[in-house]
């Protein structure tokens, strides 16, 4: 990640990194190794399709995707693809600013070795940094109706208000990612918690018409809520068919247009 030609040679700090593969064929049964550890987690997708496991609770940390387990291999299933786009989303989940000197050099992405498809190493990939900064977020268009249930992907929704406060995002319906308010990477999300929601402060709003955009890793739901207070879980699975019901409003929330569920693919990637 630090090392890609961008910035002015600075490479790239924070966000995610896309490493894709084209052109491949995959038999059935086929076995993806990454060598050393992956830096933070990554997310395998095959033509769009996810093919790692979603984050359900804290043990999952210790498989396949995430840093704690080295050279680690995921089995892609039984299906047979020919001409196939492989592509691993590295999220680069931070970096610590305190201990011994040598601590501080810390690289992110897929440095510590080679990435095979049984047994053969791929090589010649395109990279893509995604680092959401708010002219690239500003600028997103091409939105459309989702044709996937699960994988990464862009949702947007529309808050209209006549006046400015402080309110909350209620994330406990969303899985893993990132909160996007008028082009401003405003929050993180994660159902393992313990936050479940999102501060957002009045100045960071406007009268009228408010642009949220999520970027969730797994699975999402086809409305964003909010409400008046912090809330806390402890990585329970959200009930996905009681949400009508259990709308949640803040005091900054007057009214709210949800897009319904329109998505930016990672076809975005191509535009980059």
């Amino acid at each position: 990640m630090e090392d890609l030609d961008i910035n002015n040679g600075t490479g790239q700090s924070y966000g995610y990194t896309v490493y894709r593969k084209e052109n491949l064929t995959i038999s059935a049964n086929s076995t993806l190794k990454i060598e050393g550890r992956v830096c933070d987690t990554v997310m395998v997708l095959i033509n769009g399709e996810l093919k790692s496991k979603i984050l359900e609770d804290d043990s999952d940390l210790d498989g396949f995707g995430y840093w704690r387990w080295k050279d680690s291999t995921l089995d892609l299933g039984d299906e047979e693809y020919e001409d196939a786009t492989l592509e691993l989303v590295v999220e680069n989940w931070g970096r610590n600013n305190f201990g011994l000197l040598d601590q501080f050099n810390q690289h992110k992405g897929l440095w510590q070795g080679d990435v095979l498809l049984n047994d053969v190493v791929l090589e010649d990939w395109k990279i893509y940094p995604l680092e959401f900064k708010k002219s690239w977020n500003l600028a997103l268009s091409n939105w459309r109706e989702p044709t996937f249930e699960v994988g990464p992907a862009l949702y947007r929704a529309v808050l209209n208000i006549d006046e400015v406060k402080d309110t909350y995002i209620d994330m406990t319906n969303w899985n893993k990612g990132i909160v996007i308010v008028n082009g401003f990477v405003l929050s993180r999300h994660c159902r393992l918690g313990p936050q479940q929601a999102a501060y957002l402060p009045a100045p960071f709003l406007r009268r009228g018409e408010n642009k949220i955009v999520i970027f969730e890793h797994f699975v999402a739901p086809d409305f964003v809520a909010f409400a008046e207070n912090m809330k806390y879980g402890n990585g329970v699975a959200p009930d996905f068919v009681a949400f009508a019901e259990n709308m949640k409003y803040g005091n900054g929330a007057v009214s709210i247009m949800v897009a319904s569920k329109l998505i930016l693919v990672l076809v975005l990637f191509y535009l980059l």
